[in-house]
């Protein structure tokens, strides 16, 4: 989604907007052009005809749907490469195949802590010994 919003917004800022008045640098078909005054002043900004804030969403959408596919086929295919799914993309299916990072305990780990701190009535992490 990062890849996606950042190319739509990219493309967007590029496109142009009158009411913030700056004329495009990215001129999609029937653009139209500014005009200006004797004095060098901008009268009317330019705008975009095209419908191109669709173009922009449709484009985000396969940007998206295509770097979540390959980011998806490249863990799956290189798993020493899953310690650096730093945005958490990865199922919990598919958590045991990952490498840990150091000093992170596994999923297993934590619950199997939690139940001797129960057991123990670790008051640390809330528990009392009843």
């Amino acid at each position: 989604m990062i890849a996606g919003f950042t190319v739509a917004f990219l493309l967007r800022a590029l496109a142009g907007e009158p009411v913030l008045k700056y004329n495009a640098i990215l001129k999609f078909p029937y653009y139209v052009e500014p005009t200006f005054n004797d004095d060098g002043s901008t009268d009317v900004y330019g705008y975009q005809r095209f419908p191109f804030r669709n173009l922009c969403m449709a484009i985000n959408f396969l940007c998206t749907l295509t770097v979540t596919f390959a980011t998806q086929q490249l863990f799956s295919r290189v798993p020493a490469l899953q310690k650096y799914d730093c945005l958490g993309a990865l199922s919990e299916d598919s958590y045991e195949n990952t490498v840990p990072l150091e000093d992170t305990p596994t999923p297993d780990e934590e619950a199997e802590e939690e139940k001797e701190a129960k057991e123990n009535g670790d008051k640390e992490n809330g528990y009392a010994k009843i």
